[in-house]
């Protein structure tokens, strides 16, 4: 019996990964999902990531968050539809996906600051 080398292996399962992982389900690393939000969704909060969201989410996910856009209509995979999936993901998975980024979604690490995701957060769980 022939043996695969281990290196051969490691590539394998890494191959999603490398490609982005468009193929399966996008979940953040455990340790990141698990963080809790800093940022109390209130009132205040909530208008900030309302005009953070509009300024830049909208374009491509939707005035109301479902993922309908007018610059997603092209992008494949298409944006999600906020408004289902916000729900289902603790606010430490938003928050590192809206941090990172993927394929067409680009990282806002770079231009937000940590509160201004969370506050992104807070609106797209509570505000849309």
């Amino acid at each position: 019996m022939k043996k695969i080398p281990l290196l051969f292996i490691i590539v394998l399962l890494l191959l999603p990964s490398w490609s982005g992982g468009q193929e399966g389900h996008w979940m953040a690393p455990a340790k990141e999902a698990a963080r809790k939000n800093p940022v109390l969704a209130d009132k205040a909060s909530l208008e900030r990531g309302g005009k953070l969201f509009k300024t830049h989410c909208a374009l491509c996910h939707g005035e109301k968050g479902k993922g309908d856009g007018p610059a997603g209509a092209g992008l494949t995979p298409r944006p999600a539809d906020l408004t289902q999936m916000a729900a289902h993901h603790p606010d430490g998975d938003l928050a590192w996906k809206i941090a990172t980024g993927r394929g067409a979604m680009p990282g806002w690490k770079p231009a937000l600051t940590e509160n201004q995701i969370w506050d992104l957060v807070n609106f797209i769980k509570k505000g849309i």
